[in-house]
């Protein structure tokens, strides 16, 4: 009966391997990339502290901000004489680029004539020497995103890219849009980078183009996820966590007039401005087991001392969605996003996994099979890790154990049932 085994063992793996090809049970390697993320900085910690150095930095207008003075007298609205000092500091010291995460809807010349003036003066420079970068969030031609002044003055469109972040199904935040269709008035469509994209092709050079109409290269980059417009993330926590500044801080450095803290931490850096201060600025990301952006520790002080009051209210779990761009433009000039194997190598890898696991049950002893299944997940896992740390492949974690855990039940079931 050797023979008959054999063939139930395919059958059971091959039922299992089409049971976790459901749409349910494919969601689940959502949080299984996720886990892999927290167990590759918990093996791998000193290769991440290698790779620590970002060429990407975020300034945060934070709650921090938020508390100081002369911010905690004004609304957020009314922040741009500040962040136009700081954004000028940040231009002087030499930083590459410079975008703004969320630009403000509303300019306040209307209600304060010449109160933008200063900040209006700063996009204008920055944009004669396209440095500067304006995030908006709804498609072109549309104009939820930056005042039109603040546009203009930016130098128009050119200078405007939308933010293109979308969760996965369960809300999570692990992918980054490339690009966007948009259609002009006269209806042609028209194909413009994302505002990471955008950031990364303006370091290297090089713009973006498509071969096939799917692989998106960026220099000679083939951009993973790029066929489905959809970049997995490699967010990255403890040794390698996004530096992250505070507005406030940055702003009583630039009146104390400290440039060369400026230049030190800034200088040929590409650096996002965003929010940071509001629930509606966090997101859940798949870096949510992680720190990633090492509560705060990891961005140097100039000037003000964290907040003791603030300290431990962050829970970890979300982060602003400033830093997903930057994370995203991080992935593309590092070339180090997560490239994820076809879903046929997924089903063929549960598939297999699910036919030893049968085997073993069919085959070996009773007392053999639970320290064989726990050693052939943990392995799978193991390898699992491995491959996300040295060479950014995502391999399959959930389809195969569940895979797994079906064939032994099944498998178990069919050999009490052979002995009736």
């Amino acid at each position: 009966m050797r023979w008959f085994d054999g063939l139930a063992a395919v059958a059971i793996a091959g039922m299992a391997a089409f049971l976790v090809a459901q749409p349910p049970l494919r969601a689940l390697e959502g949080p299984a990339y996720d886990l892999l993320l927290r167990a590759r900085q918990e093996i791998y910690s000193p290769l991440a502290r290698a790779q620590s150095v970002s060429p990407v930095v975020v300034v945060a207008l934070d709650r921090e901000t938020a508390l100081r003075p002369p911010f905690d007298r004004l609304p957020q609205e009314l922040w741009t004489p500040q962040v136009a000092e700081v954004m000028g500091r940040l231009l002087d010291a030499g930083a590459r680029f410079v975008a703004q995460q969320e630009t403000l809807t509303t300019a306040a010349k209307g209600a304060v004539p010449g109160y933008d003036a200063d900040y209006l003066a700063v996009l204008e420079r920055a944009g004669e020497a396209g440095r500067i970068v304006l995030g908006r969030r709804a498609p072109a031609p549309d104009r939820l995103g930056p005042a039109p002044d603040y546009i203009a003055a930016a130098g128009g469109d050119r200078n405007v890219r939308r933010i293109a972040l979308y969760p996965d199904p369960d809300g999570v935040l692990r992918r980054a849009a490339l690009y966007e269709n948009s259609r002009d008035s006269t209806g042609v469509v028209s194909r413009n980078p994302s505002l990471a994209l955008e950031l990364a092709a303006r370091v290297i050079g090089e713009r973006p183009h498509l071969l096939n109409g799917t692989e998106l290269l960026l220099g000679r980059y083939p951009v993973p996820g790029s066929d489905e417009n959809a970049m997995l993330l490699n967010f990255r926590g403890r040794g390698a966590a996004m530096p992250v500044y505070s507005l406030g801080d940055l702003y009583a450095c630039s009146q104390a007039g400290d440039e060369a803290f400026f230049r030190k931490h800034f200088d040929g850096k590409v650096v996002l401005i965003g929010p940071a201060a509001t629930p509606s600025s966090q997101r859940v990301t798949a870096a949510r087991f992680l720190d990633p952006i090492g509560g705060g520790r990891d961005a140097a002080r100039c000037q003000l001392p964290p907040m003791q009051s603030l300290a431990g209210l962050d829970s970890g779990r979300t982060v602003p969605e400033v830093v997903v761009t930057a994370t995203a433009v991080r992935n593309l000039l590092q070339r180090d996003a997560v490239k994820t194997l076809p879903a046929i190598a997924a089903l063929l890898v549960s598939a297999l996994l699910a036919l030893a696991a049968a085997l073993a049950v069919l085959r070996a002893k009773p007392s053999l099979v639970a320290p064989a299944a726990v050693l052939l997940l943990g392995g799978w896992g193991y390898l699992a890790v491995v491959v996300l740390a040295r060479e950014t492949w995502l391999l399959p974690l959930a389809q195969p154990a569940v895979a797994v855990g079906v064939a032994l039940a099944v498998a178990w079931a069919y050999r009490r049932l052979r002995r009736i």
